[in-house]
């Protein structure tokens, strides 16, 4: 269930602030969505992967991408009058960045997609997703009925705790780096949150129920529990 992507890339001395107008020295245009950067790498590691998503005409140089690493995407639909999701990406001259999306034919995933999707897959299948998509919840609900393993990266995280912590106990293994770890923790706890994030970890696996918790801990690592 992937978020499809033009990633528009642009080098700048800064990155912009509130008022101000910069040249960006150089443009890159990539294909990209955490969904989709999933898939090709799956499909690379030799396993066999199926894209469920949506795109414009303006993206099918990313389906293309994504077949040919190995994917089926016959689930990928192209839709006239929405155009591909999009990333813009600054990077400053030290390497920090700073991005905002435009979902696109992201958020034109619907229940029924995910349904007639899951129609084509059996229990122990695994199904990846992450919030840059519409209908999450209900596909991890769908999946969790059928018996489809459930991988889910919450990011970006959802201002709504009740739905996140509604589906959690659903998900078989979730991955999460240190603020959203932190963002599950305060919304399940009512102490500081000073714990480690083994600690923290381990309350979100008792708390709402999810069997494995990743935590991508940047230049430290990560941790599974």
């Amino acid at each position: 269930f992937a978020s499809i992507n033009v990633d528009e890339v642009y080098s700048i001395p800064h990155i912009v602030r509130p008022g101000e107008t910069l040249t960006s020295t150089r443009r890159q245009q990539n294909a990209g969505g955490k969904g989709a950067n999933a898939s090709v790498a799956a499909a690379r590691a030799g396993a066999p992967v199926h894209v469920v998503g949506k795109i414009g005409s303006d993206g099918l140089w990313v389906r293309d991408i994504i077949e040919n690493a190995g994917a089926n995407v016959s689930l990928v639909q192209v839709l006239d009058d929405t155009a591909t999701g999009r990333a813009i990406i600054q990077v400053d001259v030290s390497g920090e960045n700073a991005i905002f999306l435009f979902p696109g034919a992201n958020h034109k995933l619907t229940e029924t997609d995910a349904h007639r999707a899951f129609a084509q897959f059996a229990r122990g299948d695994w199904l990846l997703l992450t919030n840059e998509t519409t209908a999450v919840a209900e596909a991890i609900v769908q999946a969790h009925q059928i018996g489809i393993q459930v991988l889910w990266n919450p990011a970006p995280m959802h201002d709504d705790p009740l739905l996140t912590n509604r589906v959690v106990g659903l998900v078989d293994v979730l991955v999460v780096n240190e603020s959203e770890l932190l963002r599950l923790t305060q919304q399940i706890s009512d102490d500081d949150c000073q714990d480690s994030f083994e600690v923290m970890a381990r309350l979100v696996m008792k708390e709402l129920g999810c069997r494995v918790v990743v935590a991508t801990l940047g230049s430290s690592g990560c941790i599974g529990l």
